[in-house]
This record gives C-alpha cells, structure tokens and sequence, in this order.
C-alpha cells in the first residue's frame, strides 16, 4: 500500500535502451488517460571541452588552453502514458524533456496489440514531421509480470509498496499504483530511473494535439 499521495529523435532511444523493460501486454490493456513522468540519471560519462587558465609566469603574460572534461550528462525527464485504447490494442506514448515540465525533446508513441503483446504500430517526432520508427519492444509492467518480492521504495513521487525483481542488467521496482509503465524505480549498469509524478487520468496525445 501506497503510504503518500504522488508529488511534485534520439534521446527517447538512450531512455528506453537503459531501461530495457520489454514484457508481454496485459490482455486487458493499461487504463487509457494515465501517466508517469520518470527522472532518468545516466552513469555514463560524456567529454566536455573546458578553457584552462595556466596562471603568467614571472614577467610574463598568463596564458589560456583548451583541455577536455569527463562529466556526468543532466538528468532527462521522460513520460509515458496511455493515450488511446480500445478492445484490440492501446497506445503508449514516451516524452523526453529537459524538465519535468518542460517543452517536449521527443515524442514517439507505439501501437500495441492486446492479444499478441507486439508492436504494430510506431512512429515518432521530429524536424520533418511524424514518421515510422523500428519497434522499441517496451510494455508496461504489472507486479505479476516480475514477482518479486514487496519492499518499501521512496523515490521522488513518494513511499511505495512495490515488487523489486532483479531484471538484465539491474533491479526494478514494480507497483500497479503507477499508471502507464508501473515502475516505481529502476537501477541499471547504466542509470537509474525514479518516479517523480504521475496521475490516473489528463494525458495528452501529442501528436494528435
């Protein structure tokens, strides 16, 4: 049980490959309206050009070079919610933003159908307009997909019940209380993904609007 209410093209890619959640779909579908905004943290590490100021030696002038820096990337916020549905399949869109907030980076959406669990359907925006895209294989997740065992997780969203379950290359953290995907948090090789908010209802087709 829940103990508090929810609170406060390519990088959709990076987002769902350091997730790696690929299940089959539930036969009666996710709620079509619900949402799930995630705070993704990626353990790589990028190089960044920095200016170095090497400091004058005695009667002369200082000087300035150019070295490189190994960083950790922002954090990239992404949402997925269920904007259409119906008896035969169901719609998951994936936002990528810089904030949680914040104007949408990307925008793909995949076409699921009900009884095979597999992708019929998927495009995605960009520059030149909505177009196809390779099947993601990414699903929501329900606690009986990973039986694991319950824990207490806090993440940003609040304090969960949740099933954590070892999966590829790290742990996740699954609770039916979250819309959309069902994940409360998860750690990877490569990132960590934690719930920030999320509601049962109000999601928004973007490339419908």
């Amino acid at each position: 049980m829940r103990r508090t209410g929810v609170g406060p093209s390519s990088m959709a890619f990076l987002v769902l490959l350091a997730l790696g959640v690929a299940v089959e779909a539930a036969v009666q579908g996710p709620a079509v309206g619900g949402w799930a905004t995630y705070e993704w943290r990626s353990t790589a590490k990028i190089d960044v050009p920095v200016v170095v100021r090497q400091p004058a030696a005695s009667g002369g002038a200082e000087s300035w070079s150019i070295d490189r820096e190994a960083i950790a990337p922002r954090p990239i916020f992404v949402t997925y919610s269920v904007v259409r549905g119906d008896a035969k399949s169901y719609v998951l869109q994936i936002v990528t933003r810089a904030t949680a907030d914040g104007k949408p980076l990307s925008v793909t959406q995949y076409t699921v159908d009900l009884a095979s669990g597999k992708v019929v359907k998927s495009v995605t925006r960009d520059k030149k307009g909505v177009i196809s895209t390779p099947e993601g294989g990414y699903r929501p997740l329900r606690q009986s997909d990973v039986k694991g065992t319950p824990e207490e997780v806090t993440v940003p969203a609040g304090r969960f019940t949740a099933a954590k379950a070892p999966y590829r290359t790290g742990t996740v953290w699954v609770s039916d209380l979250v819309p959309a995907l069902g994940i409360v948090k998860g750690t990877f090789s490569d990132g960590q993904l934690e719930l920030v908010k999320s509601g049962t209802s109000g999601a928004q087709d973007l490339l419908r609007s």
